[in-house]
């Protein structure tokens, strides 16, 4: 009997963005709930109280998100409470101000523009947003004509792209300040950090086609015509950035020469009086991100910040992501112990706190003291879940060659070792991203229909240092093998798994992967395929990162290198497919699109081999984890049944 149903993730809250007040005794955060009423999702801020040990609700209109502390007693927060009575379609980002001692918010500034991220230094609001080109095409858009003249010309979550690029602008926190635009023209920022009057961003400039490289500059926020300077010349990609103080920097980065653009990033040092690149993280193997995967986590994360001397920062180390510092001697390490994942963080002079999800326990607000004791502040899931739905996977591993796979098994809650048991192999997305010793509601859904899920980090996941996850033109080779022995080790040590009753699923490099076992074993008596790639070649032409993703990736490009893309594509092997397939697609999702699911679809109906295709309108790549409630708890359900009709009847 399943004590957990396809929509019991609605019992549960998601925690991001912990930011400590200057004084440190507060942390305030924000937690998104399922709305069912209007099939989306709430969001309010919540604070804790350190002193008291109080965790208490500061806001209430379900529609609260990204703040900063303005001081020790007041908090700026956008919102979309007053949008009921306004045109939701119109560009604008309303601000409010509150008190965290007592009182209403109330309604400080709006910004005529969509924000996506912001930050405050002295008394000043500093703001991304997109804009729109105006280079005199895009003003003709008129009935139903949509002008495209750049690659990416669409983005997933964002829609069209072209001709927009994320600018960042500076205003007072007064109600009639006017905003100032920082970055020109072509310009596209993805990260920046701000100190006193200094700004450091990433950014790229481009017209045509965006390149995968960036560049570092720092601008001003006091001179009225100044022009960002690009900081170094190095080339290739730039991802974090933080000031330590007010002439130096830190800043991660990869030449991407030795292992593409999965390749980890490493960290360095920028003296801005002396003009001087120092790399701080020469030795370091692990990743500057987390990258273990799950389907309960919502909201911005934090990676990196540097404080008083050392980089803080988020490392993804074989299935499991740690808060870690780094000094600027180079010397890092591990801050927290437990395993599972930690999913945002805060750090200040005196107080650590983060986020962290674990195998039997969804996320929770955690203080790291200075003796390294991990204290649990907040009880937000503690009985979200009915008693013993959750069961704790078991780690086991599979050597092949010099390489450590590191796996795990699911059983059921009520699992006897007498029984036999059906199973399903998960596959992770990414490649470059990692499963973990971490509470995942659909393989907790799938164990308690009675499955054993089997899931690992083969060769491509991150966690084990560049050499492991790179499998550039090479998918669905090693990484295939790893796999199927990950599949042989469990059924040679799980006795109670019926090999005759074998499942796969998997979403995007997962989806892609199941498409290409279910093109090379028979073994398989079900499969479902998620947001997959079945078509190199049209991925390459059709997708928001197609045409840099294939060719590094898959080491060619459709013109120089067709045979090659087409042999290392699933669909090329569909007329050797017979297992019954189901394949689960967004109609928005431009990061996989739609086409790729059509292509194995009607290529499995041709053969005769049963199939069936589920395309969810309006959501994205991102169904699985951020879809509408309703739309998401189908998807677990389209999952089951399919199982349930192949693997049980």
């Amino acid at each position: 009997m399943s004590q957990l149903d396809t929509k019991s993730f609605y019992e549960l809250s998601f925690l991001s963005e912990p930011k400590l007040s200057s004084d440190e005794k507060t942390v305030a955060l924000v937690v998104n709930k399922v709305n069912e009423e209007e099939d989306g999702y709430s969001s309010n801020i919540w604070l804790h109280d350190f002193e008291g040990g109080q965790t208490d609700q500061l806001t209430a209109s379900g529609k609260d998100h990204e703040f900063a502390w303005i001081n020790n007693d007041e908090i700026l927060f956008s919102s979309d409470r007053d949008r009921e009575n306004e045109g939701k379609e119109e560009e604008k980002t309303d601000f409010f101000r509150i008190d965290v001692t007592g009182g209403e918010a109330r309604k400080a500034f709006s910004v005529e523009r969509t924000v996506s991220s912001f930050s405050l230094t002295e008394n000043r609001l500093v703001y991304r947003a997109v804009v729109d080109l105006d280079d005199g095409e895009t003003d003709e858009k008129e009935g139903d004509c949509t002008t495209l003249t750049e690659i990416p010309f669409w983005e997933n979550g964002q829609g069209f792209t072209s001709e927009k690029r994320n600018h960042l602008f500076v205003r007072e926190l007064g109600a009639e300040s006017e905003s100032k635009e920082l970055t020109p023209g072509k310009m596209n920022v993805s990260e920046f950090s701000v100190h006193q009057d200094k700004l450091a961003f990433v950014g790229t400039e481009y017209e045509g086609k965006a390149p995968i490289t960036n560049e570092l500059y720092i601008a001003s926020l006091e001179e009225e015509s100044s022009e960002p300077e690009k900081l170094t010349e190095k080339k290739g990609s730039f991802w974090l950035v933080d000031f330590l103080d007010d002439r130096r920097l830190f800043f991660t980065h990869t030449d991407m020469e030795d292992h593409g653009l999965n390749e980890n990033q490493k960290l360095y040092e920028y003296d801005l009086d002396e003009n001087e690149v120092t790399i701080v993280s020469e030795d370091w193997k692990d990743s500057f991100s987390n990258r273990v995967l799950t389907d309960v986590r919502m909201g911005k994360g934090q990676n990196g910040k540097a404080v008083e001397e050392k980089f803080y920062f988020l490392s993804t180390k074989e299935g499991a992501s740690y808060l870690a510092s780094s000094d600027l001697d180079g010397e890092k390490k591990y801050l927290t112990e437990s395993e599972g994942s930690v999913d945002d963080f805060d750090v200040g002079k005196n107080r650590r706190v983060f986020v962290r999800l674990s195998s039997d326990q969804p996320q929770e607000l955690y203080s790291l003291e200075a003796d390294g004791t991990e204290n649990r502040l907040t009880s937000f899931n503690e009985e979200a879940l009915p008693e013993g739905s959750v069961t704790v996977p078991e780690n086991f591993s599979v050597t092949r060659g010099e390489s450590e796979i590191n796996s795990w098994v699911l059983k059921p809650p009520s699992f006897n070792p007498d029984d036999s048991y059906p199973a399903v192999l998960e596959v992770h997305g990414g490649p470059k991203a990692a499963y973990g010793d971490v509470y995942f509601h659909e393989l907790q859904l799938l164990a308690n229909e009675g499955y054993v899920v089997i899931f690992s980090n083969p060769r491509g996941s991150d966690g084990q240092g560049d050499q492991f996850a790179d499998i550039r033109g090479g998918y669905g080779q090693e990484d295939y093998r790893d796999m199927m022995a990950v599949v042989d080790r469990a059924l040679e040590k799980f006795p109670y798994i019926d090999e005759e009753r074998l499942g796969v699923t998997g979403g995007s490099y997962g989806g892609f992967m199941t498409n290409w076992i279910i093109g090379h074993t028979n073994r398989f008596k079900a499969a479902v395929s998620c947001r997959s790639i079945s078509n190199w070649i049209s991925k390459f032409n059709t997708t928001d990162i197609g045409y840099f993703f294939v060719e590094d990736q898959q080491d060619g490009n459709p013109w120089e290198d067709h045979d090659k893309l087409w042999s290392q594509s699933p669909l090329k092997y569909a007329d050797q497919v017979e297992t019954p397939t189901l394949f689960i697609h967004s109609r928005q999702d431009y990061r996989c699109w739609e086409g790729e699911a059509l292509q194995m679809f009607t290529a499995l109906k041709y053969f005769d081999v049963p199939a069936k295709l589920c395309l969810f309108e309006g959501e994205n790549h991102e169904l699985s984890r951020g879809g509408k409630p309703e739309n998401r708890a189908r998807r677990l359900r389209e999952i089951l049944d399919w199982f349930d009709t192949h693997l049980k009847e």
